[in-house]
C-alpha cells in the first residue's frame, strides 16, 4: 500500500525526483545514456503519442491505453528501463520494444491491432484498451525504442496542454 505524505502520494513525488536525480548522476558521472533535447508526449483522450526533438514533432502514432480500472495514469516519468523482446510477467504477453516509465510496470511497447484498438477505445468502447500499457504497432514501437534512449522524458496528459 502506497504511503501518504501531506496527501501525495511519495511514490509519485519521490521516486520519480530520485530516478531523475540517479539518471542525471548516471550521464554526468558515468557517462550513461539519457536525452535533455527529447521527449514523449501521451495523449490519452485522442489516443496518440508525439516525440518530439528539440520541440520539433519526429514521430506521431496512434496508440491505445489501458481501459476502465487499468487507466494510464496521467504524469510525469522518464524511460527508466528497455527491452528488445519482453514478456509480461503479470500477463504472459508479449511485448516488444518495451519502454518501461513506471515502477509499478507501465511502458510503452508493440501491441497487435494498435491503431483498430486506439480507434475502437476512442470511439466506442473503453473495454479494448490496454492494462495500463501504452501500445502501439510493432513498426512504430522499434522506431520509437531506436530513437528514444534511456532517461526520455514521457508527459501522460489526459487533455492537450
Amino acid at each position: 500500500m502506497a504511503k501518504h505524505f501531506g496527501g501525495i502520494l511519495i511514490h509519485n513525488i519521490i521516486l520519480p525526483v530520485i530516478v531523475s536525480l540517479l539518471l542525471t548522476i548516471n550521464s554526468t558521472v558515468w557517462g550513461g545514456e539519457t536525452s535533455t533535447n527529447k521527449e514523449i508526449r501521451v495523449f490519452i483522450e485522442q489516443q496518440i503519442l508525439v516525440a518530439l526533438e528539440n520541440g520539433e514533432e519526429v514521430y506521431s502514432f496512434d496508440i491505445v491505453t489501458g481501459r476502465d480500472g487499468k487507466e494510464t495514469t496521467a504524469g510525469r516519468y522518464r524511460v527508466f528501463r528497455k527491452h528488445e523482446k519482453y514478456t509480461s510477467k503479470t500477463y504472459g504477453s508479449e511485448m516488444p520494444y518495451t519502454m518501461f516509465f513506471t515502477e509499478d510496470g507501465k511502458a510503452i511497447h508493440g501491441t497487435q491491432m494498435a491503431t483498430l484498438r486506439s480507434y475502437l477505445h476512442s470511439y466506442l468502447t473503453d473495454s479494448v484498451g490496454s492494462q495500463g500499457c501504452v501500445g502501439l504497432m510493432d513498426d512504430n514501437a522499434k522506431a520509437l525504442f531506436e530513437w528514444a534512449p534511456i532517461g526520455t522524458p514521457v508527459v501522460v496528459m489526459t487533455e492537450e496542454e
